[in-house]
């Protein structure tokens, strides 16, 4: 625990945007400082990837409108804060940790939001956007999302387009959500680091295992694996957790994994999920509170402080620093 308060946690993967724009909507103001911030500082979370997920209501004709709302009302939102602050390059992230803030960086889960148009790729750059998840579980113009991992067409001629545009505009490519034949057809392409930022081993089964060559393609292009804590399989708890981190660390390297937990309790009535649903919560980490509890495990598990800072900071902000800047 003592460790995890030291050296802070970047949380990968945490579906805020979608929680803000919510309560805004009943006009509420302030949501993340009010409703999130002390349950991120209680789990010792100090910086933080947000992307924005457009519902699957919204897609695809109303996806970009809906992006731009959500990023609007996240943006402001942020703006009434004191505590949490957007960052953009890898220096604003430690200097704002450095000043006892949290850092948040603005990234996005399924492409939808782009209207197969690269020039709005590059205008949501410039409101702040340097992470890009390609799908979530659905088929888009991009690529195919899990719930099509036995017809994955495969990345599209659109798709590649995006991974070579998200190269050069220095955007961290994220594999989160992907089936495997669209995993591939963009390692194929990418000539930067990439990241899965919220993912499972295949030390348990479940919907979004990655297989151990994933995990080495990832590590081999010097990026790094976030393991997710929705769905580790048979065996839904902390320990289960760490299992998937350890197989990780076994796979890729210690320098390639690192923390997404995917968090959703706040997101109950909009994925229409419970306890006895697919994607249940682990027991001993339900939320952001809990979060430093894997500091801990990790540490029964025989890792030295400096592999643990690894996996909870460092590895992300390395690669972060490597492709955005």
């Amino acid at each position: 625990m003592v460790a995890a308060k030291r050296t802070g946690i970047i949380d990968l993967h945490a579906d805020l945007p979608a929680d803000v724009i919510k309560y805004r909507d009943l006009g509420e103001h302030s949501v993340m400082e009010r409703r999130h911030l002390p349950k991120l500082r209680k789990g010792g979370v100090t910086a933080l990837v947000a992307p924005i997920w457009v519902e699957s209501r919204f897609k695809p004709r109303k996806a970009m409108k809906r992006g731009l709302r959500i990023v609007d009302a996240f943006l402001e939102d942020l703006a009434e804060s004191t505590d949490l602050v957007l960052v953009k390059d890898a220096s604003a992230l430690t200097a704002a940790e450095s000043k006892g803030k949290v850092a948040v960086v603005l990234g996005c889960e399924g492409g939808e939001f782009i209207d197969g148009d690269l020039g709005i790729l590059r205008n949501y750059r410039r409101l702040g956007l340097r992470t890009f998840g390609f799908v979530w579980n659905e088929r888009n113009a991009l690529a195919d999302g899990m719930y099509h991992k036995d017809d994955d067409r495969g990345l599209t001629k659109l798709g590649r387009q995006v991974v070579e545009e998200l190269d050069d505009q220095r955007i961290l490519i994220d594999l989160a959500h992907i089936a495997p034949k669209s995993f591939w057809g963009v390692m194929e392409v990418a000539e930067r680091p990439v990241m899965v930022s919220h993912g499972a081993t295949s030390v348990r089964t479940s919907l979004r295992n990655s297989t151990d060559d994933q995990l080495r393609a990832v590590a081999q292009s010097g990026g790094v694996f976030g393991i997710f804590a929705v769905n580790a399989g048979e065996s839904r708890d902390l320990k289960a957790y760490v299992d998937h981190v350890m197989h990780a660390v076994k796979v890729a390297g210690i320098e390639h994994v690192a923390l997404g937990p995917d968090f959703y309790d706040y997101l109950f009535d909009e994925l229409k999920i419970g306890d006895d649903d697919h994607l249940p919560a682990m027991v001993g980490l339900e939320d952001t509170t809990k979060l430093d509890t894997v500091i801990s495990e990790l540490s029964q598990r025989g890792l030295s402080e400096e592999e643990i800072r690894m996996i909870a900071r460092d590895n992300f902000l390395r690669v972060f620093k490597k492709v955005v800047g």
